[in-house]
């Protein structure tokens, strides 16, 4: 729990049930769904190998991704805010593990403590367009733990075939019983270790890039899968 504040008692009780609730119920919804995998031999190349590698997911995505991603003993870049303390209640009931900061809030500490982790071998997760945005741009936290941990970035997005779409500036996916999840995987990105300021932009780009493509594709066979649904 972040110590940097005190909570009331109505806030302990409210850490303490809603993420048992959320994860209660994400995983009634699992139950009732199927799950496609796009690209999943980009993540078999690394997981296979024993390698490290670093989720790059947008922050639209986040309310999932601790389900569909779990027991992988990764470590999640999560907001030192109180909304955080939320986060990684699930993301621990799934199976991995957090990093507490952001941009905007303990971003250096946590980043070094996100490089150390991932020189050890242990694999991480980001959303590079967390915690406030602007959505869909890629912010430089990303890029630096990839450089200087030399560990390949592997973009990951889902869309769902029923789900809602939340009015919030991520546009959260909001998944509805008996949903198809599909996850997609994009190619493993490796950043050189000695970049120029302008080199640097170009891999932000390019990484950025990577991450929209992989979106858009998914977005595209979701909606494929979900036309015969329509019609019935």
């Amino acid at each position: 729990m972040d110590r940097s504040r005190k909570f009331t008692f109505k806030e302990r009780i409210q850490i303490a049930v809603i993420p048992r609730l959320v994860v209660w119920f994400q995983k009634l919804i699992g139950l009732t769904s199927k799950r496609i995998n796009l690209g999943g031999e980009h993540f078999d190349s690394l997981h296979g190998a024993n390698k490290p590698w670093i989720f790059a997911i947008w922050h639209t995505n986040v309310l999932y991704s601790p389900y569909l991603l779990r027991d992988l003993n990764t470590a999640v870049m999560i907001s030192a805010s109180r909304d955080g303390e939320f986060i990684e209640s699930v993301v621990r009931q799934f199976g991995n593990t957090s990093i507490r900061g952001s941009t905007s809030r303990g971003g250096g500490a946590a980043l070094k403590e996100m490089i150390g982790h991932l020189r050890k071998g242990f694999s991480a997760a980001i959303t590079p367009d967390g915690p406030r945005g602007p959505a869909l741009i890629v912010q430089p936290g990303l890029i630096m733990s990839a450089q200087l941990s030399q560990v390949a970035i592997l973009p990951f997005h889902y869309e769902c075939t029923r789900q809602k779409i939340a009015k919030s500036w991520d546009a959260h996916r909001l998944p509805l019983p008996f949903t198809t999840f599909v996850c997609s995987y994009g190619e493993p990105i490796l950043i050189p270790r000695q970049l120029s300021p302008e080199e640097f932009e170009a891999q932000r780009l390019k990484v950025e890039r990577a991450m929209l493509e992989n979106r858009e594709r998914c977005i595209a066979e979701a909606k494929r899968l979900a036309r015969p649904l329509e019609q019935t």
